[in-house]
This record gives structure tokens, sequence and C-alpha cells, in this order.
């Protein structure tokens, strides 16, 4: 059972529209804020940050497993503090740094090149032991089972197939007892 290379679609460019849209009221805001306009500038740059997690959710709903839910949580949050009009450089600030997140997130999504690996696997065998590894489950389900570095190992189904899927192959080495 060796791994297969198959090419999955990207997000690429459904993630560019809402995260293009999103530059517009996030500079419209941080004008307004300039003038002191009040809600006005804080609704903008609200909508600002929440049209780049649209963005970011395209993207993650397009390949799964790949950004973890803190991240998708830093957009809300910060919008939903600006709605309480802290002074103007923190709402500045409150609205820049989750759309830079958002930004860096989308970038690294669109940059997944498309071609996934996978391998069958028996969902009654658990998985191997791999030194340098993050589990999230030790026996297969059709979710993020581990991450090695950057790489995250899978578990789909796929027709009448249970496999592993993984950004790049992984060599398990398993041990005669």
């Amino acid at each position: 059972m060796e791994w297969e290379e198959v090419s999955i679609p990207g997000p690429g460019p459904k993630m560019l529209w809402p995260m293009a849209w999103s530059i517009l009221p996030l500079a419209g805001g941080l004008l307004l804020l300039l003038q002191d306009r009040g809600l006005l500038a804080t609704g903008a740059l609200a909508l600002g940050v929440m049209l780049s997690l649209v963005a970011v959710w395209i993207g993650t709903n397009a390949m799964p497993g790949r950004v973890d839910m803190l991240v998708l949580l830093v957009s809300p949050f910060a919008a939903f503090i600006l709605l309480f009009q802290p002074p103007a450089a923190i709402q500045a600030l409150l609205a820049l740094v989750p759309w830079v997140i958002n930004y860096r997130t989308a970038a690294s999504l669109s940059a997944l090149s498309g071609t996934a690996y996978r391998r069958d696997w028996d969902p009654r065998e658990p998985l191997p032991e791999i030194t340098g590894a993050t589990y999230m489950h030790r026996r297969w389900a059709a979710r993020p089972l581990l991450r090695v570095g950057s790489n995250i190992v899978r578990g789909i189904r796929l027709d009448d197939r249970i496999m592993l899927e993984a950004d790049a192959p992984i060599t398990f080495t398993f041990s005669e007892e």
C-alpha cells in the first residue's frame, strides 16, 4: 500500500473576491476614523474584517483540516469588540491585525498545490507512532488525525474506500513484536 498522488481542486480564485472586497470597507473605515465619524467608521472596519473572514471560510471549506479554529475565531471577536468603540488607534489595530491574519491564512490556503497523497487504510488498525507527530486522534476517523510539521494527515471516505490523505507522503515504519 503506497501513497498515490491525486489532484484536488484548490480554493485559490474563490477566495479572491471576498478578500479584495474587504479592502474597500477597511480603507473607507480607516479614512472615516481619521475624520472622527463614530459608528459609521467602526461599522465599516467591522465589515472589512468580516469580509476577509468570508474569504478564509471559503478556503477552509474547500480544504478542510488545514486551519486551526482559533485562527477563525479572531475576526468575529475583533469585529464585536470594535462595536464597543474603543479609541481610534485601538480600533485601527483591531481591524488591521485580524485582516492581516486572514490575508496570510488565505494566501497559505491558495498556495497549496492542489495535490494530495492518498493511501488505503483499515480503520480497525491504530495509527502508527511517528516521532515528532502531534496526534488529534489515535484511531482512524473522517477528520484530521495527526500533524507532522506542516503536513496534516486526514482520514477520508471516498466512495467505498477508507483512506488516509496527506499533503505529502509519510513513511510509516511498523515494528514487528
